[in-house]
């Protein structure tokens, strides 16, 4: 994969236009910026969302070469044909009925569910062949349409929740919002689960900042907004606004 990445760059860089890899997901982001060519040619990542995980690699920048990327991002709204004959889907559902048409995981992005509908961001090679070709999710039979102009439905929501934890560390922090004890996420955190600011962490110590967002897969993501009110013995409230 770093292989592949850093050939992409090459490239940009040899014919002076840009590279977009596929959707990369924040483990490989991170491998990625810690073996990044050095000197050369900006590059960034684009998701397609705010807040959005997985990501293309875009090498190159308008400073580069004179003009604006155009990111090869599309979105997909998928509605149910019928409410009455609908049920409540999830992101593996949707996921799932993708891949079961023979797409690529590298071509898909993050799948937003919101109530009865999803948005799902693709490469936009293959959004045509998914409107046309993605009719069922799970039982219910659905509705698939490119999305294009401002879509209000990608903005993040968020659900806020105030944690009790001895202290800052990420270690309390993630057994505290994961609900588990103290040694299920020490484990997370050695299996390279949890991610701050999209960078894998497995130090337990690291103390979290406000603003810093986090994730651990499998439970979901959330905004550190820091302490809220100290305990009489000892103990703190912190608030996170975890994605929904």
């Amino acid at each position: 994969m770093l292989r592949h990445l850093t050939d992409l760059y090459r490239r940009a860089e040899k014919q002076n236009q840009y590279q977009y890899s596929g959707f990369l997901s924040p483990a490989e982001q991170a491998a990625f910026v810690a073996a990044a060519p050095k000197g050369g040619i900006a590059w960034s990542f684009e998701g397609g969302a705010p807040a959005a995980e997985r990501r293309l690699l875009i090498c190159g920048s308008e400073n580069d070469f004179g003009y604006p990327p155009e990111v090869p991002i599309a979105v997909l709204a998928v509605m149910p044909a019928s409410d009455k004959f609908s049920e409540a889907l999830s992101h593996r559902d949707y996921l799932g009925a993708v891949l079961a048409l023979g797409i690529r995981r590298e071509l898909v992005g993050d799948i937003i569910v919101r109530e009865k509908s999803a948005y799902i961001l693709c490469l936009d090679s293959i959004a045509g062949f998914l409107a046309d070709e993605l009719r069922e999710v799970r039982r219910t039979r659905v509705v698939s349409r490119i999305e294009t102009g401002e879509i209000p439905a990608l903005a993040p929501q968020f659900e806020e929740m105030h944690l009790n934890v001895a202290s800052e560390r990420l270690d309390a922090v993630v057994a505290a919002f994961c609900r588990l004890a103290r040694g299920k996420a020490d484990q997370l955190l050695a299996e390279e689960k949890v991610f701050v600011n999209s960078v894998p962490v497995m130090n337990g110590a690291h103390r979290l900042k406000e603003g810093d967002v986090f994730s651990v897969r499998g439970f979901g993501k959330a905004v550190y907004d820091g302490i809220t009110q100290e305990t009489k013995k000892g103990r703190y409230y912190v608030t996170v606004r975890k994605y929904v």
